[in-house]
């Protein structure tokens, strides 16, 4: 028998939180490395812009790495978009409430299941 949800969609997914706060730890290294630049400039040389290519690369860097932090998915929407996908008209009508209270229900089980594996190791 299929499994619904591959196993590797939910090692995936429970390891995107960690991937957000990575990149989003990128982006902030790279901040504060352009403004360490700026700053070294203003002070020993009285030229802001003395490390121009340092604080390029670092915003450019900061800026990508943001951008990448946001679009990145958390667990909870993994799961909402791997569900969806195997949802139909039929399996709504079986358990007879709205498609938003199906996804819900379906993530929280797939939540449960997972934590309790997690419990089960520890």
């Amino acid at each position: 028998m299929k499994p619904i949800i591959s196993p590797w969609l939910i090692y995936f997914a429970s390891r995107a939180d960690n991937l957000t706060t990575f990149f989003g730890m990128i982006a902030g290294i790279c901040g504060v490395i352009a403004m360490c630049a700026l700053f070294a400039g203003l002070t020993e040389y009285s030229e802001p812009f003395k490390f121009r290519k340092t604080i390029s690369k670092s915003i450019i860097g900061c800026v990508v790495m943001t951008i990448i932090t946001i679009m990145t998915p958390n667990t909870e929407t993994i799961y909402t978009m791997a569900v969806v996908n195997e949802i139909t008209p039929d399996n709504i009508q079986t358990i007879g409430k709205t498609g938003k209270d199906v996804v819900d229900y379906i993530t929280d089980q797939i939540d449960k299941i997972v934590n309790d594996k997690e419990e089960d190791k520890k």
